[in-house]
């Protein structure tokens, strides 16, 4: 009745997907292009028990924002999605033991999955 469709959007049906990040990165990606993208964390709360343990040469690090934004690219836009984090220590120190990083950088690499015809 008309109390059950008061909950329901009107459309014109499917909708264009939203864009992943811009028209000119969307249009290499629909081509098939690969995009790499970096995403600067400055002191995620994570940092210094990913320090700790990647320092042990853990295969475990406690990452929480890459494997996030991973599966939204790989849910919304139908991506294949791999990434690398990096620590970085904004001041030069000579001694590699003094090492302070408060930023964390994450590189993406963001290819739109092969569609399999069976």
């Amino acid at each position: 009745g008309e109390q059950a469709d008061k909950g329901k959007k009107k459309g014109k049906g499917a909708e264009a997907p939203p864009p992943l990040l811009d028209a000119i990165d969307d249009e290499f990606y629909a081509s098939g292009s690969s995009l790499d993208l970096v995403i600067s964390v400055v002191r995620p709360a994570t940092l210094g028990s990913s320090l700790q343990i990647n320092g042990e040469g853990s295969r475990f690090y406690p990452d929480i924002v890459s494997p996030t934004i991973a599966a939204l690219w790989e849910d919304l836009g139908g991506a294949s999605v791999s990434y690398e984090s990096y620590f970085v220590d904004a001041e030069y120190r000579p001694n590699p033991k003094d090492f302070f990083p408060e930023e964390q950088l994450l590189q993406f690499t963001i290819t739109k999955k092969k569609v399999v015809v069976q």
